[in-house]
């Protein structure tokens, strides 16, 4: 992500911009999301350990997502790849936390007022499978940093659902508010791709296969909700 010689300096390319501009963006919108919660929440003395644990190790992963970019434009890339290592750690944390979430939140009966049990269920474990599947592609090109970055920028769009549907009115936006969420995804989903498209006047592939994974995890999402598949994947998931 930067050339050799460049440590200790910005690096004069106003594409790299991109990558921290969209991490702090997208973490902004996780916090906006958040803000209206996280008080409440934490003001119950009794609020589960398990969510504080999940919570903290998300914003973990989207402090080290601002960071990484900075750090590659400055030409620390030692450092970069050091923290990569315990970004990976950091991811199959929440991969970990978020399936005991959205069993904990089931089991509990304790799910978002607008959220039904089976979209809610879908819609989480969709997002973890994705997520999961990104980091890992992105690992995988950790030395072909134009795949690497773009995938890692898509593997971090999926997790900002939940912040999102915070920050957007869903209670009022009907049954179908999560199509309204879905398209806003995609929306900034898009911005990459569209970045590319003005300056390279092409879209770099990791983003057919990054904005692909996010559009068929939604896709599967629409499909399997009214299938009889999703009523037996709740019981399954209560234990009943």
């Amino acid at each position: 992500m930067a050339t050799a010689g460049v440590s200790g300096h910005w690096r004069q390319d106003s594409a790299e911009l991109l990558y921290p501009a969209m991490a702090v963006f997208l973490t902004a919108i996780v916090l906006f999301g958040f803000s209206h919660t996280i008080p409440l929440d934490l003001s119950t003395p009794d609020f589960p350990l398990l969510l504080v644990a999940h919570g903290m190790v998300f914003f973990a992963w989207m402090a080290l997502f601002i960071a990484q970019p900075i750090l590659a434009m400055r030409g620390s890339l030692a450092l970069h790849r050091r923290l990569g290592w315990a970004g990976a750690a950091i991811a199959t944390a929440m991969v970990v936390l978020a399936c005991a979430a959205i069993l904990f939140a089931l089991w509990s009966d304790s799910l978002p007022g607008f959220y039904p049990p089976g979209l809610f269920l879908l819609r989480g474990a969709m997002g973890v499978v994705t997520f999961a599947g990104l980091v890992i592609a992105a690992i995988t090109c950790r030395r072909r940093s134009a795949w690497h970055k773009r995938l890692m920028l898509c593997a971090t769009i999926v997790v900002i659902a939940p912040g999102l549907e915070r920050a957007l009115p869903v209670p009022i936006m009907g049954p179908a508010w999560f199509y309204t969420v879905d398209l806003v995804i995609l929306a900034i989903a898009a911005v990459g791709p569209a970045f590319d498209l003005v300056r390279q006047k092409r879209i770099h592939p990791a983003y057919f296969s990054g904005v692909g994974a996010i559009l068929a995890g939604q896709i599967s999402v629409d499909l399997l909700l009214p299938s009889p598949l999703t009523p037996a994947l709740v019981r399954f998931a209560l234990g009943h």
